[in-house]
């Protein structure tokens, strides 16, 4: 019991090679591997252009760049913008190990969300979906607040109170989001954030202190010169980590491309969520690979706050998109229930809000706990084992979906000329959301 015990230490502690943990690479490495093959065959599929449509959803985003910002913000949720690269330089470099990391959560999210079209009214995918937003933003949300706190060196107590600010503030933009359906533009303004903190960053290279940093591996991708990367798939323990991060809240967020693409085709899906997410990495790495988002007040307190927002901004659409996955779900599920039973249906408003402020409220009380009493790398890396097999069910149905086995009925998708008609005969069905119209 000792040994097992101080193999799991060492475990959350990320000690060791990834190889130590066999069980745990091999799931987390294997669904990574599989999705990323399923997801290509899918783009070069027929079947790759059928349109996706959920009647009771919500309408087109007409905006691309609306679009690919949302996919962006929701897919990244703070790991990426939040990661400190020099816990990787000195081994493999931040551009080998988060280019895997972006190809990797991808693959997993998109191929989760290709299985959530057919699957978005089951029961257990509801129950499924709260398991994933309670373990995977439980993931998240630390990371961003630890992130900003990270550079005051807060010890003990007083790290109490600096953490229920940034909590609430999170947890309040939030809520507003979800209230009056801003993702899209909170989305948007994500991307410019991101863009303007990282040229400011980038700026202030000079004043930053990269003594810990390896300067041989800065340049973009130059590990990749010496193989180095196919040796990250088996050696980095931090990559498989973050993997089983994207594990983690893959399944809401595959949620969420199913309420947020229709009129989409399966292959622009992938096309625009794989796009947006390499381009938030280049923009990324152009910075981290000689400083990242490690928030030194060394470069004053104006780029501090700047990068600060930029993190909290993040936050904000993880939590946002994870809500409205829940809100949509239960006010589907709490309706019908009303509607068989015969009972007067309480206002859809008031069901919203309660569900909203209940799903909120619970998760910032629960990240609270856990940063305020220490998060252990192990309540992510075991905890995400319970989602193995729903990926083995979405790896099989992605496959026979790009082979053409499934019954397309009841897919959540369309071809091109029934969204066509569809179209022709409605066109308000193509209106935009809110804040787009």
């Amino acid at each position: 019991m000792k040994s097992f015990f101080e193999h799991l230490i060492a475990m959350g502690n990320l000690e060791g090679k990834a190889t130590d943990y066999p069980l745990m690479f091999m799931v987390y490495l294997g669904i990574f591997v599989a999705c990323l093959i399923t997801t290509i065959m899918i783009v070069f599929s027929k079947y790759g252009r059928r349109v996706v449509w959920l009647p009771d959803q919500h309408k087109v985003i007409k905006s691309k760049f609306s679009y690919m910002a949302m996919l962006a913000c929701t897919f990244t949720g703070v790991f990426l913008v939040g990661s400190f690269p020099s816990e990787l330089q000195n081994t493999y470099g931040t551009w080998n190990a988060d280019f895997f990391y972006t190809v990797g959560q991808t693959s997993v999210m998109i191929a989760a969300g290709i299985y959530a079209l057919a699957t978005y009214k089951e029961k257990k995918s509801t129950v499924l979906n709260i398991l994933s937003i309670v373990i995977g933003l439980s993931a998240s949300i630390p990371v961003a607040a630890s992130t900003i706190l990270a550079p005051f060196e807060l010890q003990g107590a007083s790290r109490a109170f600096p953490i229920v600010i940034v909590i609430a503030v999170i947890v309040i933009l939030a809520t507003i989001s979800v209230k009056y359906n801003l993702l899209v533009k909170y989305s948007r303004i994500n991307i410019y954030m991101f863009i303007i903190t990282s040229i400011a960053l980038f700026t202030t290279i000079s004043t930053f202190d990269n003594s810990m940093v390896d300067a041989s591996k800065i340049l973009p991708f130059q590990g990749m010169l010496n193989a180095e990367p196919w040796q990250e798939w088996l050696l980095n323990p931090y990559w498989w980590y973050f993997e089983s991060s994207v594990v983690s809240w893959s399944v809401f967020c595959g949620r969420f491309v199913a309420y947020c693409s229709n009129g989409y085709s399966v292959r622009d899906v992938i096309k625009y969520g794989t796009l947006s997410l390499i381009f938030l990495t280049i923009i990324w790495h152009v910075v981290s690979a000689a400083t990242g988002y490690t928030l030194g007040l060394s470069r004053g307190p104006a780029i501090y706050i700047l990068a600060a927002c930029t993190m909290v901004a993040f936050a904000v659409t993880s939590l946002d998109s994870a809500t409205k996955t829940l809100v949509n779900d239960a006010v589907r599920l709490i309706g019908e229930k009303e509607t068989n039973s015969g009972k007067k249906p309480i206002e859809k408003d008031k069901l919203l809000n309660r569900i909203t402020y209940g799903t909120i409220g619970t998760l910032g009380g629960l990240n609270l706990i856990l940063l305020l009493t220490g998060f252990p790398r192990i309540f992510t890396i075991i905890l995400c084992l319970v989602f193995a097999p729903f990926f083995v069910r979405v790896i099989v149905y992605t496959f026979r979906f790009a082979v053409g086995k499934i019954d397309y009925s009841k897919s959540g998708t369309i071809t091109e000329d029934e969204y066509k008609e569809l179209i022709m005969n409605n066109p308000n069905a193509v209106g935009g959301w809110r804040d787009e119209e």
